[in-house]
Order: structure tokens, then sequence, then C-alpha cells
């Protein structure tokens, strides 16, 4: 099927492209130098409709391709720093060679006052790339998230990952502030593409390079949504009650105010079909992608609201307001409050073969677990200019949450002839309340102009966690002389942790480009973990008699120094930064166990070194190369050299002899983006090489009793290769984007088992083939295949290797015909060629929705199924060094939702007059006009 699309839609772009002319020619400057990133449209001139663009390459060409027109039209050049240049035509029937054209430089006097007036589809403004909203046709009510998948160069995958040019993208903003959060989920989901003027792309920079106008050190991007200032007032909102079978339900309400610099936005959620109540996708709700996990929150990265990949059925009650202002002209504040109530069941089968040298054994199990979830998240920002060479910075953060968790779970080990070793069962009941406050404080003065600059930087974070549990548990040993293990305790923990970061850092310039930086970094972690455990007194009714051996009191304290010193190179072509110094760890670890001290200090001394580096061929094509090495400490568990048998199945034992891990960090990466082809490619190779890693060291008894104490290894690594390309291009009314990716891996783990030095190597190959083509605004089809590929090898175990495919076909269908219906099916098939029998191999999802809008779009109804073929599975394998796991967990089943969504907005001239700029919406092929 996918084959066939893929054809057909091919053919009929190659049967427009025969009926299409060509316009091309060069652009230089007064002294015939070729000039760089033009951007070149073609628009009518009736009502200045975008017809096609492009930008001029390294040598000043350009070319574009568009249906012959009768129509008088215009063709502008424009670029920041030249005059406006532009051509009239009264008809285009055939190809034109324009020959070469003159850029006109304007003067320093023009560029000291210069404004955008001109309607440049795309910008290049030094790091930055801005896109004009309007120059990109989308349908109307469109959230922003469609107009970015309009925007050449943008790919959204299915996880709801944004990159830009190979780039990925890892914070949004509007008007230059979190919107809810940076992650921008809401934003993309609720506002609407109208609004919007220019979507401006850079790199991420941090407060200070901000400030100080430097370079971003970072790889990720950033994406800023400026609203029009004429829509910048107003009122904006979306609410949504659906009821289904089997009592699933959804409901959720978002209204916002904007005015000038003031937004305040409140939301609300409750549901219990595995969302957070906020459309992951206008036509699919949050059906798309729920297959065995449902999206976070967050999308690319959580977003600290508490959600995330998780298992079984979740029921959510969300409430949160967001308010962002400027109260005077040099302090801007953002705050956020959020309240999340949830509710998480699953049930979960697994079986477990474990890797041993003289044989494997097998673990089967079954649990339910009830989870219920109470979480308070409140976040402010500060922003303060106190005059124009100095800058303050505060961002406090604060946590709440309590837990309450319900678990029954029952375990068998045998080994393959199906002869006992062990068998548990288990009903427990727990609650933990935890709070943090964490804090950044960021000083940032300008002492000079050519890059002087003092920082200071102050980050904490303070958290206490307690908690209260009873287990009654009975473990039975089949082999040997164990006494069976009995237990009915309560639980009580309390747990501290305190963290302050302090760094102080001074900026020299040498020369235009060549910076030195100097700095000191001073690091304190003190941790506190008191655990104490009572059994229960038959001749008290209660846990009053205490039981010392699974009692513990563990102590840490960590002083870390580094002084380090850097270059910093930065020039058009050439970002490098490199600092080098020394980590200075001074780690005290002290435990109180049954009337015992045990004590270890360590003076661990290691190199300090951050390095990156970026090379600018030419626009669009960036070579990169970043090196760390990284330290980190072992835990107080992990080198307090005393026993521990709270796990009836496991005893625990530190390494006082333990050292850092220790690791080399590298990653090469390049980007390409060609405007003029709309296509791109990126790669990136990146690896990890231990000098030193702590991994644990377990032996089994004859019931397979574990008894694990941790070590270091060396030598141990690995690699992983990702890349993709992409292409998209638009005729007449077809718009086709199609693309590649693959990400691979391939690493060596070392470890110990029954005092035997294992080794394992692992292959992965995740290759993904996607095709998007709309015609016009009545169709668009994506069909999709991902294959996951998982490979091990092992030495040191009676099994030498194993392996499995995983094929995943996925196909997204959306009509908007007839006008007012909406009509959206997502179709998928997964496949897991080696997964243990008794686990479904393989399943189908098929979920589709019918919308239909009325009252002047106003009012959407819908009617949805999820799960239409009732199929849905929660299957798995994951594959470790250790162990091979098959497990099924709880899913979504089939259910059928009736849904109704009302949607208002009133920004600065009118809904109405808005929503008709014609450079936006075009129409579709034969005149209809299609509203969603």
């Amino acid at each position: 099927m996918k084959k066939i699309l893929l054809l057909l839609s091919l053919f009929i772009s190659l049967c427009s492209v025969a009926q299409n002319v060509q316009l091309k020619g060069k652009l230089t400057d007064s002294n015939k130098k070729p000039v760089e990133s033009v951007t070149v449209y073609l628009s009518k001139a009736k009502d200045s409709t975008l017809l096609q663009y492009t930008t001029t390459d390294i040598q000043g060409l350009f070319s574009m391709t568009i249906k012959p027109t009768t129509e008088k039209s215009f063709m502008t050049f424009s670029l920041l720093g030249y005059e406006d240049k532009t051509l009239k035509f009264d008809t285009i029937s055939e190809s034109k060679d324009l020959g070469t054209l003159i850029m006109g430089e304007s003067s320093s006097e023009e560029l000291a006052e210069l404004v955008i007036v001109t309607d440049a589809p795309i910008r290049v403004k030094q790091d930055t790339l801005e896109f004009n909203a309007t120059s990109f046709k989308v349908r109307p009510d469109a959230n922003v998230e469609a107009l970015l998948k309009e925007l050449p160069g943008v790919e959204i995958d299915s996880d709801k990952k944004i990159t830009v040019n190979g780039q990925e993208v890892n914070q949004i903003l509007v008007n230059g502030k979190p919107f809810f959060d940076t992650n921008g989920t809401i934003a993309l989901q609720n506002l609407p593409a109208e609004i919007i003027k220019k979507i401006q792309v850079s790199d991420l920079k941090t407060k200070s390079e901000e400030f100080a106008k430097r370079k971003a050190a970072s790889e990720y991007a950033s994406i800023n949504l400026t609203i029009d200032e004429k829509n910048n007032q107003g009122l904006l909102g979306k609410i949504t009650g659906g009821y289904g079978t089997d009592d699933r339900y959804e409901s959720s309400g978002l209204l916002n105010y904007f005015k000038g610099n003031r937004k305040i936005s409140v939301l609300a959620s409750s549901n219990n079909i595995n969302s957070t109540g906020f459309s992951m996708d206008e036509i699919f709700d949050n059906m798309g992608g729920g297959r065995s996990q449902f999206f976070s929150f967050g999308g690319r990265s959580g977003g600290g609201f508490g959600f995330g990949n998780n298992t079984g059925i979740t029921r959510t009650n969300m409430i949160g307001v967001n308010y962002s202002d400027q109260f005077f002209k040099d302090l801007e504040v953002n705050g956020s409050y959020y309240l999340n109530d949830t509710r998480n069941e699953n049930n979960n089968r697994s079986r477990q073969v474990n890797l041993l040298p003289d044989g494997n054994f097998i673990t089967e199990s079954e649990s339910s677990r009830i989870n219920d979830n109470t979480n308070h998240n409140a976040n402010f920002s500060f922003e303060y200019k106190l005059n124009p060479k100095t800058k303050i910075f505060v961002r406090p953060t604060i946590q709440q949450s309590s837990n309450r968790y319900d678990t029954k779970a029952s375990a068998v080990s045998m080994d393959e002839d199906g002869t006992l070793f062990n068998e548990s069962s288990e009903k427990s009941h727990t609650d933990v309340d935890n709070f943090t406050f964490k804090n950044a404080i960021e000083f940032n003065r300008i002492l000079g102009e050519n890059g002087k600059n003092l920082s200071f930087v102050l980050d904490n974070e303070n958290t206490k966690t307690e908690g209260l549990g009873t287990t009654q548990s009975e473990t039975v040993f089949y082999q040997g002389t164990n006494p069976d293990d009995i237990r009915n305790q309560q639980n009580i923990t309390r747990s501290t942790s305190d963290e302050y970061n302090a760094t102080l850092k001074y900026t020299q310039p040498i020369l235009k480009d060549l910076l030195f930086d100097f700095g000191y970094t001073f690091n304190y972690e003190n941790q506190t973990d008191v655990l104490s455990t009572y059994n229960f007194d038959a001749g008290t009714g209660g846990y009053s008699d205490f039981n010392g051996l699974l009692s513990n009191q563990t102590y840490s304290e960590i002083l870390t120094s580094t002084p380090f010193a850097g270059i910093n190179l930065n020039n058009e072509k050439i970002y490098l930064n490199f600092d080098s110094g020394l980590n200075i760890a001074n780690f005290n670890a002290h435990a109180l166990y049954l009337g015992n001290d045990y004590n270890v200090k360590e003076k661990f001394v290691s190199p300090y070194i951050r390095s990156s580096f970026r090379y600018t061929l030419e626009k669009g094509k960036i070579f990169s190369v970043r090196y760390n090495y990284n330290v980190s400490n072992p835990s107080a568990i992990q080198i307090l050299p005393y026993e521990r048998f709270n796990d009836p199945l496991n005893t625990y034992i530190g390494n006082s002899e333990l050292d850092q891990q220790k690791a080399h960090f590298i990653s090469l990466g390049f980007r390409n983006y060609n405007f003029q082809q709309r296509t791109g490619w990126s790669v990136n190779l990146s690896g990890n090489y231990y000098d030193s890693q702590i991994v644990s060291s377990t032996v089994f008894d004859e019931n397979r009793k574990r008894t694990t104490t941790y070590e270091n290894v060396a030598d141990a690594y690995s690699i992983s290769l990702f890349g993709n390309w992409n292409k998209s291009y638009k005729i007449n009314e077809h718009t086709i984007r199609y693309g590649i990716g693959m990400f691979g891996s391939y690493g060596l783990s070392k470890g110990y088992t029954n005092a035997e030095l294992y080794e394992a190597k692992t292959f992965t190959l995740t290759p993904r083939f996607y095709v998007n083509w709309d015609y016009g605004d009545l169709l668009s089809i994506a069909p999709s295949y991902n294959m996951s590929y998982n490979n091990n090898n092992y030495s040191n175990y009676q099994i030498d290797k194993t392996d499995y495919v995983v094929h995943t076909l996925n196909l997204q269908t959306t009509t908007y015909w007839p006008e007012k219906v909406t009509w959206g099916n997502d179709f998928g098939y997964t496949y897991n060629s080696n997964i243990a029998d008794g686990f479904k191999k393989d399943f189908f999802l098929w979920n589709t929705s019918l919308a239909y809008s009325f009252l002047k779009d106003a009012l959407t109804a819908k009617v949805k199924v999820y799960d239409i073929l009732n199929q849905n599975v929660g299957t798995s394998r994951m594959i470790s060094p250790i162990s091979i796991t098959d497990q099924e967990n709880t899913v979504l089943k089939r259910y059928v939702m009736f849904s109704i969504t009302y949607k208002f907005d009133k920004f600065g001239t009118g809904k109405d007059d808005s929503r008709n700029r014609g450079r936006r919406y075009m129409g579709p092929p034969g005149g209809m006009r299609n509203r969603m």
C-alpha cells in the first residue's frame, strides 16, 4: 500500500511538473560579487498572494518553478543591508533566464534606522532565521503546529520532536517568554496560526550568552513565535467535553488573555483515556500513537507536569495558570502553577530469562498496581535589567507531591527444565511525600565593548522525602537449607538532599574575535537516608518491634572545586570554545548499622574538559565537533561496605575501594539544508569510552538469591550514528514531503556474574521512511515505516547471542470534504519477530474520527473510535547484558467517544478580518473553500 501511494503521488507531481515553467537568474552587488541568501519571491500584483519563493546560493544563483499565469505579478529580491529590488511581469507563459541582477547596498545611516516593512517569506538575520507567517498557507482555524509544518526545513516527528534544518528544537517561546513552559506544547496545539506574525529560529542561548551577545555553545535550537501587534490583545479560548463507551470521558478548557506584555492563561482538564486533556493532534486528539503508551504533556521533554511515557490506564485531573507581565520597563516576570491529580492502574505479566555462566534460569511474574499521585508545581522567573550593562535573572521552582502505591505481586523462578528455585508473593501499601525547592540566580555585567564580561551563577536544589509503607511478603526457597522468608513489616523512610553550585566567570578579550575565560566552580552536595523497619507485634496489634537488621542510616557529603580557564574564538565561520581545569572532589560517606560505624573518605582528582567547535562552510552547511571528559561520583550505598537485606531475593553490599566513573565523550555532526531545492540532510556520530565504569557484580546461590556489590571496569564503550534526509516541494496544489532517517548504535558492556567477567556487544539499527502528500485543502496522506533491529552477542554465558526485529507500518489520512467535515484515520500494524511464547507477536491499531463544524466554525461535533479492531496489546521485549525480558501491560482497548468543542477568539481588529488574509489561505482546487 505504501509503495502504491508513493508512486501515485510522484506520478501526479511529475505530470504537474511537465506543465510548469522555470524562472532563474543571478544576484550580485555593485562590485559584481555574488550575493548569498537573498530572498526571492513572486507575488500576485492584485492582492500580494505569494506564488513561489526561493533564496540565492553561495554563487548568487536562484531558480523557481511555477505554473504559467496570465495575471500580473511582481518578483521581489530582499536582503538586510541591501535595497529591495522588484521586477514586474504582465504574464509568465514560458521559462525565463533573468540574467545577472545588481543589488544596491543600503547606506550605514539607512541601516541604523532600517525598519523591515517588506513581506519576504524568509530572512536570514545574522544567527537568526526568520519566517514571515503570512507567507505560508494553512487552513483556517489551524494551530501553530500546522503552521510550523509548512515551513521549509522544519520536521515534526510522531513523538512531537521538532527539528529545523537537522537541528533539534528544545525551547519554544511566545513573544520571547515561556507559554506555560519552554517546551511549547500548549502554544503549538492551542494558539491559532492566524495571530502569528513571525517565526524566529536561532541557536539556544543561555542568559549570559544572550546578554553578552556571544554565540551559543548549545547544539540545540530555539523558536520564538511573535504575535502580530494588532492581535496581541484579546481573548482566546477552547472548551471540550466528551463521553463514550466503557465510561470513557474527556473534558478540557483553556482560556488565554493577551494585552501587550501581559498574558494570563488558565487551563483545566479531566479524563480517563491516558491523556493530559489537551489534544496532541487536531484530527486524532489523543488517540494517535497510543500504542502501549501515552504522550507526555511536554511531548518532547516532559515539561515538569508529572507526566511521561507510562503503562496502564491513567485518570487525570489537572488545573493550571500562567501569568506573564512587564511591571515596568526593565523588569519582566513570568509565573505558572499546576495541580495534577492522577490515578494509574496497571496489570503486568512478564517472563525474564536471567543469563548465567553455568546455565540460565527463568523468572515468571504477575503484578497489579494502583498509583495515586497529587502534584503541585510552581515556577517563576524574574529578569531585571539594572542598567544597560547589568542584568540579573532569578528562576525559583517549588514542587510538592504525594504518592500512594498499592501493589500485589507474585513470582516464581525455575530452570529451563522446570525445577523450582524460589517462589514469592507480596502485598504492599506505601505513602510517599516529597518537597523540592530549586532556584537559579544569574548575574551578568558587561565590562567592555569587545566582550569583556563578568558572570556569576548560583544554583540550588533542596529535597525532602518522607515515606510510610507496610509490606506482607512470603518467599519460599526450594533448594539448599535456606529458611523461608516471611515478613509483615512497616517501613518509615526519611531522605534529604541539598545541592549548591556556584560559578564565577570572567571573560577577557584578546583580539576582536578571541576571548579568554577564567572561572571557578564550587559544588556542595549533602544527602541523608534513614530507614526504620518495624515488625508486626501480635501482642500489641501494631508495628512496634524494631528490626535493626533491616534498618540503617546513611549520610554523604561531597565538596568539589573546579578552577578552569578557556578560550573562545567567535567569527562568521568559526566557533570554538575550550575550557580546561581540574575537578577536586572531597568525598565523605558515613553509615550507622547494627551499632557499627562505617566511614569512607576519598579525595578524587580528575581533569575537567568541555569543548565544542563549529565551522560554517556556507549558509546551511555546518560541521561541528564536541568533546567532554565526564566524571561522576559513586553513591553512598555503592561505596559503604555493609550488607543490606531489605530485599528477600537480593542482598546489597558496598565496595569501599570503588573509584569514580570516568568517560570520554565525543560527537561529530554535519548539517546541510538547501533552501532552493527544499532539501536537507544531517548526520551525527557520537560515542562514549570509559576509563572507569561502575557496574554491578552479582553472585547467585543455589536458590538463585542474589548478592550484589559494585566494581570498576575499563574499556567499555558505546557508539551511535544518527542521520536523516528530507525533501519537500510544492507544485500547483500538490505539497509533498518525504524523507528517511536512521539510528544505529553499537556498544560493549561489561559486568560480573558469579565472579566471572561477562561482555555483551549490542547492535541496534532503526531506519524510518515517511511520505506526506497534501492535495490542496482536500486530502492529506501520510504513510510511514519503522523498523527496529536489536542484536546482542555474549561471552561467558551459555547463550551466544539473541536478536529480534520490530516492524511498524503506519498510515494517516485526513480529508476535508464535504465542506465543514473532517475525517481522519490512523492505521498501524506492529510485528515483533522474537517475543516469547504466550505473548502476542503482532497487532493492528486503527483509530478514526469524524468531525463537523458549524455556527461559523465556533462549534465542532466529533465522534471518534479508538482501536476499531479491538487488537491493541501492551507486549514488548527488552534485552540487557544480563537478561531477556518479555512483558505485557494493561492498555486502552476499543471505545467510542462523542465530544463537542467550542472555540472562540477575539484579537485586534476582529476575528473575521484576521482569518481572511488572502496570502495565508487561497482555497483548495476548483474554488472550493473548506473550513475545519
